[in-house]
């Protein structure tokens, strides 16, 4: 079980390092410790199920997907829309990411039973009450779900190595918790092997045998490790106008920093490193996927995925060799008059923060004529 030390060390010393600002401080202190005891509770969970599930070990994970891309790309409608052929995918839930062990989805499968059986489910519909009323403007940028499909990086919460770190604690001193390819050999073997053994936890879990299908965006730049750690691994790569994303993302993740108390300075120089990161996610993914075989790997452009989401699915599912059932057909067909109708919620200043938009187009000048994108 490997848990990332150093990174831990290092947050708690920036956090002691900003300006004392109490209701910042009280935040920051706050999630510091919350997500230190969820992670001694789930190191522990973890390693029990060691114990009571030695069935465990044998668990194979066979061909994963992963779906990759910069930020508000499309990379969650496709996964939402993929992670509706149940039959076929299994995908991590939000609180499956959080409460990552076998022990764990027992526990929490048993206390659901009981409550169906004799409270009609009255608990479980008091905390989506609650979970609704708490989440109900933020999920007009993002549809945040308890039981929906989520990114796989939270998962790493646990052992302190997730890039959503930044997230809660945007210091740009943990910038190397999104170059996991950068990092030595032996240490990134380790992350992406902690990794491998809560995706074996989540498919022992499942019924039938699944085909893992992830999305994280703070994945692309793991794909080469990816490729170590699952050689038969399979990538969807979505790709969108940068000029769309990339300040859409910066508007969104400032919005959030500033909401928990960030100073202007330190919201700004985060902004600006994850601009840069974007940018780079945008050649290393293209770069990895003109490395690989024709049937590991598929690029999807954001402008088809919202004119014809269901032409998109079917290219995919024949690119790796998948099979369609009638189920999924009909589905896809409601998906693609639905995206007809499709709006965005989310308003943002295209030339805001990040970037310039002539640097943008000069640095990607290659992949603006590639993908037919307008400067």
């Amino acid at each position: 079980m490997y848990f990332d030390l150093e990174t831990w060390k290092r947050v708690a010393g920036l956090i002691a390092s900003e300006p004392f600002r109490l209701r910042r401080t009280l935040f920051l202190w706050g999630v510091f410790v919350g997500l230190t005891v969820l992670s001694i509770f789930n190191m522990t969970c973890l390693a029990l199920d060691s114990l009571f599930f030695p069935a465990l070990r044998k668990q194979k994970i066979e061909a994963p997907i992963f779906i990759v891309g910069n930020g508000r790309s499309g990379t969650t409608h496709i996964h939402r829309i993929l992670s509706a052929d149940e039959g076929r995918f299994s995908f991590f839930k939000t609180w499956e990411l959080l409460l990552p062990s076998v022990l764990a989805h027992r526990v929490v499968g048993g206390l659901d039973t009981m409550d169906q059986k004799f409270l009609g489910g009255w608990i479980r519909r008091r905390l989506q009450q609650g979970e609704d009323e708490a989440l109900e403007d933020i999920r007009k940028l993002h549809d945040w779900q308890s039981t929906g499909s989520e990114e796989d990086d939270f998962v790493m919460f646990a052992n302190w190595s997730s890039v959503s770190l930044t997230f809660p604690f945007p210091y740009i001193d943990l910038e190397y918790l999104f170059w996991t390819d950068r990092e030595p050999e032996a240490k990134r073997q380790r992350i992406l092997g902690f990794y491998s053994d809560m995706l074996r936890r989540l498919l022992y879990c499942r019924d039938g045998d699944r085909i893992h299908c992830s999305k994280s965006p703070q994945f692309t730049l793991k794909m080469r490790g990816l490729l170590e750690q699952f050689p038969d691994a399979r990538f969807v790569v979505m790709l969108r106008h940068p000029y769309e994303t990339i300040p859409s993302l910066l508007d969104l993740m400032s919005q959030y920093w500033r909401g928990m108390g960030a100073s202007e300075n330190l919201v700004e120089a985060s902004a600006n490193l994850l601009g840069e990161i974007q940018i780079a996610q945008y050649r290393y993914a293209v770069e990895v996927v003109d490395e690989l075989p024709a049937d590991q790997s598929v690029i999807v452009d954001f402008r088809d995925l919202v004119a014809d989401p269901k032409k998109v699915v079917e290219e995919i599912y024949s690119r790796f060799g998948i099979g369609m059932t009638s189920d999924f057909d009909r589905f896809l067909e409601d998906e693609r008059e639905a995206a007809k109708t499709f709006r965005s919620q989310h308003e943002y200043d295209p030339e805001g923060q990040g970037p310039t938009r002539e640097r943008v187009a000069r640095e990607l000048s290659d992949l603006f004529e590639r993908f037919g994108w307008v400067p």
